[in-house]
């Protein structure tokens, strides 16, 4: 516990590039800001995720890392958005920083903040940053990496996700794009993502498809989601499926994607982003893993099964591997279909 005395305005900074990262963070934000509340209080993210954060109730004040204009940008311009993102900062005038990422750029926005009461883990990049720096025990979910950050300053977190409420407009316009793909919003919904950031992370197109198969013959309809690298793999899966699916690749904000999995029957997928922000959305999961430790990288809700082929290699290092990383593309699709019936009927 820190000596909260004269501390009104509270920093918290959370501007890390992965989606999935940002959304198991959410509890220890929430409970932040709950415990802070009656204070200054101000939220720094990646402005990529701003619908996911502003989707739970009481993280409405914002400062969006520009993360994405910055990697546009060229060198002159870059320096001005990074100036007026930086002069917003120190205006806030945080008298208590509170690093949940401990990253590259978290560490320098903290020192940066002028904060003269600065929390981060201790294993940060910077640590020296910090004047309270946090021992976190290891081998655990990366939920509690931020969970022992914010319960230093005395807020209580309870691990679960609170309730995501998409904008009312991104419902609208998720059901709108759903009609014109040919999908009843009405009609029982099971949502396939095949993509993942790493090929070590990826199913099989094979095992996608027949897996879509089975359910569209069995009368479920099923929407393809992604974005980026993924909308390859989603043509990959789709060109060899003989039944009817609806491919929204490329098509959905994130809060369009949160109210699908709000509609959704059913969430199936490899370790991914999407596969986090559907399991906070209280959708069924089952996530299909390869060599990363589903304790610490898997879904949390008791609404979700992880599932994957032969062990990972001890030696393994996620890239190059000589067995075609056999730990995810040896899952069979009848251990898929298993899993797939734990949470509806078929």
């Amino acid at each position: 516990m820190i000596d909260l005395k004269g501390v009104r305005n509270v920093l918290v900074l959370m501007p890390d590039k992965h989606m999935g990262n940002l959304v198991v963070s959410i509890p220890a934000m929430k409970a932040l800001r709950d415990f802070f509340y009656g204070r200054g209080f101000r939220l720094v993210v990646d402005s990529s995720f701003e619908d996911i954060v502003r989707a739970v109730d009481g993280l409405d004040d914002l400062l969006l890392f520009p993360r994405e204009r910055l990697n546009r940008a060229g060198f002159p311009e870059r320096f001005s958005i990074f100036y007026r993102f930086l002069r917003e900062l120190r205006l806030f005038s945080p008298d208590l920083a509170i690093d949940l990422q401990g990253g590259h750029a978290s560490s320098i926005l903290t020192l940066l903040s002028g904060a003269p009461l600065r929390v981060g883990r201790e294993t940060a990049e910077r640590p020296y940053v910090y004047n309270v720096r946090v021992k976190l025990p290891g081998g655990r979910h990366k939920l509690y990496s931020y969970r022992e950050v914010a319960e230093t300053t005395g807020a209580a977190v309870n691990g679960a996700y609170p309730v995501l409420t998409p904008d009312e407009r991104a419902v609208a316009s998720m059901e709108e794009k759903l009609l014109k793909n040919g999908v009843d919003p009405a009609g029982p919904i099971v949502c396939i993502h095949p993509g993942a950031g790493k090929v070590y992370k990826r199913w099989t197109a094979e095992g996608f498809s027949r897996v879509s198969d089975w359910l569209s013959s069995s009368g479920y309809q099923v929407v393809f989601i992604g974005g980026g690298s993924d909308l390859q793999m989603i043509e990959d899966v789709r060109a060899i499926t003989k039944e009817v699916s609806c491919s929204l690749g490329g098509d959905l904000s994130l809060g369009e994607l949160m109210a699908l999995f709000g509609t959704a029957s059913l969430y199936i997928g490899n370790d991914s982003g999407p596969m986090h922000l559907a399991d906070a959305s209280g959708t069924p999961v089952v996530a299909l893993f390869g060599p990363a430790d589903e304790k610490r990288w898997g879904p949390v809700s008791s609404k979700a099964v992880v599932l994957r082929g032969e062990e990972p290699c001890p030696e393994c290092k996620g890239k190059d591997c000589r067995y075609d990383f056999k730990c995810i593309r040896t899952l069979t699709v009848d251990r898929v279909k298993d899993a797939v019936r734990r949470f509806i009927e078929i």
